[in-house]
């Protein structure tokens, strides 16, 4: 019995019969947007996954293509209802059929219609999910009680980077005249990373030492924005030990970053101007504060030289009384002093006069004693001096006969000889001498120049042994 072998021909055209007997009208299914991406043709293709899906390749996922025709009429619908656009990450019912295409053997589904009061309900849905949650937690004012420096000007900013967003901010901040310092982190505003990434933005800036955290981005659809509608971005901003300013570009609906954040405002540039408007307040309170001190000063000045003009008046009045008071005091004292002072004076020079009478007497007396010690001592002097000369003559004599009994001449004459070496000094010792030396004897009449051949040192002289010596031997 043979086997049937089929061809690729005979599969392909046996699974798209079996589709059309399954799937024989168009149909509605509900699913999550992944992996959006539109061609240059204009066709939009994704897969449709289980809301919830963690992305990997074992979810069960359906491709999907609305091809350019049926996507504009898609697009408008999204477009009047509420300004929606299909982004990743939104859960949507469509309709369309299965399809199977051959040349590349792929099941997909073609996309004709979209229901956007799905979307939208859906949407709406899991907002108040968050809000309920946050709530629930009192995470909803958390970050609205964190205190706002006085003058914020190290900012943390979080938004795409070279973005129309990230001009209108950093622009609006560099128009002002306050010295704001920018610590910026990139992050995705939409699409598949826009949550994981602000999430990381927020986290990183809440370690840096910034004052306020600014989350942006540029105005766009309700699809969008969903990323500032996800329970971990509203987390990260309501649990944040700093403030964080909102500023995501819509008017009308607010997002839920909104509700938990510090602050929200419309725009980027209002969301800067929100931080110059701080500084300028208190610059402005600086300035108030300063005229106000200013106003006290002068006002405490004025009262202070009112007081002080016073008190000079006061003293001058004082200073003239106590003056004129004092004038007459001393023209009376100076008259006291005037007839005490002549009455003293005359006193004075009589005690003058008698000490002076009594030091002449006194110096004649002692000048007659003086002459008659002078005279004395005159007398004496003759006397006194030859004594003093006889005296001084014994003593030479006495010195000059001892000098001539040391002399060496008188040793000599003895007997006795003096050797010295050639420096001159005397010799007392054969330990003084060696071999070879020379050595100078010197004899009442005479001197004798000799070589020494042997030493002998025997110890030191005794008294029975003549002895070679200097002038003190």
């Amino acid at each position: 019995m043979s086997v049937h072998t089929w061809t690729v021909d005979e599969v392909c055209a046996g699974v798209y019969a079996a589709l059309e007997a399954i799937f024989p009208d168009e149909f509605w299914v509900r699913g999550e947007i992944q992996g959006l991406r539109k061609s240059p043709a204009g066709h939009l293709y994704f897969d449709l996954v289980e809301p919830g899906a963690t992305g990997r390749g074992q979810d069960a996922r359906l491709s999907t293509v609305a091809f350019r025709g049926p996507l504009r009429g898609i697009e408008a619908v999204l477009r009047k209802v509420g300004n929606l656009e299909l982004r990743d990450g939104i859960e949507v019912r469509i309709r369309g059929k299965v399809d199977f295409y051959p040349p590349q053997g792929r099941v997909q589904f073609m996309m004709s219609a979209i229901d956007p009061r799905h979307t939208l309900g859906q949407l709406s849905a899991d907002r108040d999910r968050v809000m309920r949650a946050l709530a629930a937690e009192g995470l909803l004012e958390r970050n609205a009680a964190v205190q706002v420096p006085l003058v914020p000007l190290r900012v943390g900013l979080v938004t795409s980077h070279d973005s129309a967003a990230y001009n209108d901010f950093v622009q609006e901040l560099a128009q002002s005249r306050y010295a704001f310092e920018i610590t910026f982190v990139d992050a995705r505003v939409q699409g598949i990373e826009a949550e994981e990434t602000l999430v990381g933005a927020l986290q990183v800036l809440g370690g840096r030492d910034v004052d306020v955290i600014a989350v942006v981005r540029g105005g766009g659809a309700k699809g969008d924005l969903l990323a500032f509608d996800r329970e971990s971005v509203a987390r990260a901003i309501a649990t944040s030990t700093v403030p964080v300013f909102v500023g995501i570009g819509h008017e009308i609906d607010r997002a839920v970053a909104d509700e938990v954040a510090h602050s929200s405002l419309k725009t980027p540039t209002a969301c800067a101007a929100a931080l110059v408007d701080r500084v300028g307040a208190f610059t402005q309170r600086l300035a108030d504060l300063a005229a106000s001190a200013a106003h006290q000063a002068e006002r405490a000045i004025r009262s202070r030289t009112e007081r002080l003009e016073s008190d000079v008046a006061r003293v001058r009045r004082a200073t003239e009384m106590t003056l004129t008071l004092g004038q007459r005091t001393l023209d009376s004292t100076r008259n006291a002093i005037n007839t005490a002072s002549r009455s003293t004076l005359g006193r004075a020079e009589r005690q003058v006069a008698d000490t002076a009478a009594r030091v002449a007497s006194s110096s004649k007396l002692l000048l007659a004693e003086a002459e008659r010690d002078v005279v004395r001592v005159t007398t004496q002097l003759p006397a006194t001096s030859a004594r003093t000369i006889s005296t001084a003559a014994a003593r030479l004599e006495a010195a000059a006969t001892l000098v001539r009994a040391v002399h060496p001449d008188r040793t000599l004459a003895r007997g006795y000889t003096i050797t010295r070496d050639t420096s001159g000094r005397a010799i007392v010792s054969a330990a003084n001498v060696a071999s070879g030396d020379e050595m100078v004897t010197s004899l009442i009449d005479g001197t004798l120049e000799s070589t020494v051949t042997n030493s002998d040192h025997a110890g030191p002289p005794t008294s029975e042994t003549p002895r070679t010596g200097n002038d003190d031997d």
